[in-house]
């Protein structure tokens, strides 16, 4: 029985050997240009493949055309580009996915390291300058509403007595056009929502700090992260592309919406898609981040669908951030 046993096994182990040598590949050439040879001898044609070429572990996605050559440095019929190399760009990076079980958990691990670490030195600055373009659109009953807002926020010291900070905003929903002002300085905050809507009220730095950092500045996801891909970019930066596993963030969002949006705390929100790309700079700080969200909302048998595309630029992280403050004359004091 045990000679049996190990018979069989020796089998499974020859022809699992032999599955992984049929489904291996080989670059081939001729005067017309490259293609790929699968295992079987056939080749793909007018398709995409990924091809884990130096076996490293991660996967380039390449295009090969109608006679099954390769394309290289144009772009493809649906309209995405390839290098010179023929490997897939999206957004001018080389996009990337793990080739098997071992080198998928080890990318992650290593992209949730980078962020994590990026989101920790980054809190740590004492200022930072960011630019944020945010644009949502709510779907509810067949009816579409899309709503753009900029921020422009300046700050340094934060949860010290010296702390300032300042942050122009413009919203547009449905055609109106709505600007807002803030500052803080010398323990007062001030606010100027324009047509004589101009108050202001002292306040001190620790609360004033949890104001301003409401839902985080930067890191939002570091913690849920999930099929990173990580990619060298300009100038020395690191580019991480993830998406975000839903359980634990559904619970955050709405920890989230209920500081910033109470009327939406009980509500049942689901995530339907998180896709992002981070920018950290060769210093280690975050210096750009884009994040597209998907969720779905539902409360008292009626689902909106709100779709929000953040992209955060922080200007020279690490540097000494100045600002310079608006009047504070003609503002209206009120209690805090």
């Amino acid at each position: 029985m045990k000679k049996i046993i190990k018979l069989l096994t020796v089998t499974s182990l020859l022809s699992l050997s032999m599955a992984a040598t049929a489904q291996a590949g080989v670059w081939k050439q001729d005067g017309h240009g490259w293609w790929w040879q699968d295992g079987d001898k056939s080749y793909p044609t007018s398709a995409w493949k990924w091809i884990d070429s130096d076996e490293d572990g991660m996967a380039e996605c390449y295009y090969f055309d109608e006679n099954g050559y390769l394309l290289t440095g144009t772009t493809a019929p649906d309209g995405s580009m390839v290098n010179e190399s023929g490997a897939w760009l999206d957004e001018g990076i080389v996009r990337q996915r793990a080739a098997n079980p071992y080198a998928s958990r080890n990318i992650n691990q290593k992209g949730l390291e980078l962020y994590q670490e990026a989101d920790q030195k980054s809190s740590l600055l004492p200022g930072l300058d960011i630019s944020a373009d945010i644009r949502m659109n709510f779907s509810f009953d067949q009816l579409d509403i899309p709503i753009s807002m900029n921020t422009q926020l300046k700050y340094h010291d934060l949860n010290t007595p010296a702390m300032e900070f300042l942050s122009r905003t413009s919203m547009d929903m449905l055609g109106i056009r709505k600007s807002e002002t803030s500052f803080y300085t010398n323990g007062c905050y001030y606010s100027d929502m324009g047509e004589y809507e101009k108050y202001k009220m002292k306040i001190g730095y620790e609360d004033m700090t949890k104001n301003i950092t409401l839902g985080g500045l930067t890191g939002q996801f570091g913690a849920f992260l999930d099929n990173v891909q990580i990619a060298d970019g300009e100038a020395g930066n690191k580019i991480l592309m993830y998406s975000c596993k839903a359980e634990g963030l559904e619970s955050h969002l709405s920890n989230f919406y209920h500081e910033v949006w109470p009327a939406l705390s009980d509500s049942n929100f689901k995530i339907n898609g998180i896709q992002g790309k981070a920018v950290i700079s060769p210093e280690g700080y975050f210096s750009r981040e884009t994040i597209s969200i998907y969720t779905t909302v539902t409360e008292d048998d009626e689902t909106m669908g709100i779709l929000m595309n953040m992209d955060l630029n922080y200007k020279d992280p690490g540097k000494v951030i100045s600002i310079e403050f608006p009047s504070t004359e003609g503002y209206e004091e009120v209690i805090y």
